[in-house]
């Protein structure tokens, strides 16, 4: 999903300063993680309050976004291609007064660069001033020379307010931005900068409101390390996920992503006793082999991180478990790819993003000398997965014969058939099967029981409809 609905604003011109917006019209393009959608989300906020309303397809629209990702390479390759070919577009559209701009964690560290190596490209902001694309629009149709704002926000408070979108009943909630952990492999500390939570109040008052007047039923608590929430000012997460559990009206809360390191005591308590708590952990691992957990300065061995699974299930017998595998790290071996393999039999998890590892330029990694080729990396990659899908294959055959509530988010087309389809609450996506035609299901609480499964998916049969609000005794 790379646009989020909004409602169309009304046509009326809108007049700041010497500049008048009419009724325009948006195309944003969203590349990684939640964070970045949860960002798109705030910039379709503050644009609607310029008149410009959210569209599908680039050619309809005034005004392109790319809200950019630097973590993956494949991400970044897409993004370079995509941008080059606006150039043909905008000036097939000069009388329209098309306008490109680039965002997100690429204009962060690339920012100048791109102004300079793209010519139709108009201006460049980075992470930081996210809420501030009213202002960087005004200039630009302002007739303001090209310009890039790639500042930090250097003070040590961290305060905001959830921007959504209209008619969902679930809702990204950034809790923290950065990281500290400066991972060798990774750029998020260049582009996100350091770790600043906010307050557990704050929070706690900012989901209030989201439950109780735009009708959310299940927050994603957001961070590039959640679970270090709260280190800057003596507060932890698992009080804030205590907290949040007694809001009334909210049914389920999810989080993501964490680093094993900072999974404490009190946040594996807390998965098992905490009523709306989604029984799901998605706990990055990267490897199975200690020595190049000690090369991407990971901060924890492979037998502490099984130690924190058998905690976390025992906690809460049926914790669903997923993680993220970078296979062939600068110089692995044979022997550490085989571990990694081994951890795959060990961990069980439900379900694993894996990736090639590739060079992200500034890290620590991308000045080590790697005797590593493309096609090695490859080879394990495809090995990894092949191995993975064997472990999903028969976790999904345990579910068959048993009910799950899911919410339903959308439809999907299998073998030419629509169906409608949700996430579990352990994070598992179902299809229905036994849904008319006709009958809408968007956003209904289901209790489903599941009839069949392969290794990527599960077919279900409606079991009860509770419709679109359901709320705990």
């Amino acid at each position: 999903m790379n646009q989020i609905e909004n409602p169309t604003p009304s046509e009326t011109s809108i007049k700041l300063g010497d500049v008048s917006f009419p009724h325009r019209k948006v195309w944003i393009k969203t590349y990684g993680c939640q964070m970045n959608y949860h960002d798109t989300e705030r910039l379709l906020h503050h644009l609607e309050k310029l008149n410009f309303a959210p569209v599908e397809k680039e050619e309809d629209a005034d005004l392109l976004i790319f809200n950019t990702c630097a973590v993956r390479d494949l991400a970044n390759q897409k993004f370079y291609s995509h941008l080059g070919e606006t150039k043909k577009f905008k000036d097939k559209n000069r009388t329209k007064e098309v306008k490109v701009a680039v965002g997100g964690c690429v204009a962060q560290t690339e920012g100048k660069e791109l102004l300079k190596k793209y010519p139709q490209l108009d201006f460049a902001f980075g992470t930081d001033v996210i809420d501030n694309i009213g202002d960087m629009v005004y200039r630009t149709y302002a007739g303001d020379e090209k310009f890039s704002i790639t500042t930090w926000d250097k003070t040590n408070d961290y305060s905001i307010e959830t921007k959504i979108a209209p008619g969902t009943p679930q809702a990204f909630v950034n809790i923290i931005k950065g990281c500290d952990k400066f991972c060798s492999y990774c750029i998020v500390p260049f582009t996100r900068g350091r770790e600043k939570s906010r307050r557990l109040q704050e929070v706690v008052n900012d989901v209030k409101k989201l439950v109780e007047y735009s009708g959310i039923q299940e927050i994603t608590l957001l961070g590039q390390n959640v679970n270090s929430f709260g280190k800057d000012n003596s507060e932890t997460f698992a009080q804030l996920l205590s907290a949040l559990d007694e809001v009334h009206g909210l049914e389920l809360i999810r989080y993501t992503t964490s680093h094993p390191y900072d999974v404490s005591d009190e946040l594996i308590a807390a998965h098992g006793t905490l009523k709306k708590l989604a029984p799901h952990l998605h706990l990055p691992v990267q490897s199975g082999s200690n020595s190049v957990l000690e090369r991407m300065l990971r901060e924890y061995t492979v037998e502490h991180y099984l130690e924190l699974l058998e905690k976390l299930r025992k906690a809460k017998p049926g914790m669903i478990i997923s993680s993220d595998i970078i296979a062939g790290f600068p110089n692995e071996t044979e022997s550490e790819h085989r571990d990694t393999m081994k951890l795959l039999d060990q961990a069980q998890f439900d379900f694993i993003y894996s990736y090639a590892f590739s060079v992200r330029r500034g890290t620590k990694a991308a000045r080590m000398e790697d005797i590593l080729t493309d096609d090695i990396r490859g080879r394990r990659l495809r090995e990894i997965q092949a191995h993975q899908l064997g472990i999903q294959g028969k976790l999904r055959a345990e579910m068959v014969g048993k009910t799950y509530r899911l919410l339903v988010d959308g439809e999907s087309k299998m073998h030419g058939i629509t169906k409608w389809k949700g996430r579990t609450t352990c994070n598992r996506i179902i299809h229905l099967t036994n849904i008319p035609e006709n009958v809408s299901l968007k956003w209904h609480w289901l209790d489903v029981k599941v009839t069949s499964a392969t290794s990527l998916s599960c077919q279900g049969e409606m079991i009860e409809d509770y419709g679109t609000k359901i709320l705990r005794a």
